[in-house]
């Protein structure tokens, strides 16, 4: 007998939308809108070659594509229109630089959920579940991975 797994619907909160307006900037997301089209795009933050449609109802991104209503690319959207703003305190706080970047101990960088076993959307389309530890980004800032948790990775 097959199981299913059934999932809590992803949910627009404000503070899901700062977290990933302040991903969408730390990894220098930027939006454009296409001039002929009239299209808006958001560049990837994790491969320079790629880039996602994104609206007001949706993107074409993997989180977007499983359902998520947040993705970093909708969040940068959203603040290229002047409808979301970094909050006062989170604004002042500065990108995480590279040396202070770390794969995500519980999905080891990848950006899933270890325990995801994929779910089918269409045809062949697998689509797995985003890692809850890092949100989806493969990577923590060294500043709120829990100090039992960091590693040194100077060799």
């Amino acid at each position: 007998m097959a199981t299913t797994q059934t999932r809590k619907p992803m949910v627009a909160t404000p503070a899901r939308w700062q977290t990933a307006l302040r991903r969408a900037v730390a990894e220098g997301v930027q939006v454009r809108q296409l001039a002929g089209s009239g299209a808006w795009i958001a560049t990837s933050g994790s491969d320079v070659t790629a880039a996602y449609l994104v609206s007001a109802n949706g993107c074409e991104c993997q989180a977007g594509e499983y359902g998520d209503p947040v993705c970093k690319h909708r969040a940068a959207y959203w603040h290229a229109l002047g409808r979301l703003d970094l909050e006062p305190e989170l604004a002042a706080v500065a990108p995480p630089t590279p040396e202070s970047v770390i794969a995500c101990l519980h999905c080891d960088g990848n950006g899933f959920d270890p325990t995801c076993q994929g779910h089918r959307i269409t045809g062949s389309y697998t689509v797995h579940c985003p890692c809850s530890a890092c949100d989806g980004a493969g990577t923590l800032a060294d500043s709120i991975v829990p100090a039992e948790r960091s590693v040194n990775v100077a060799a």
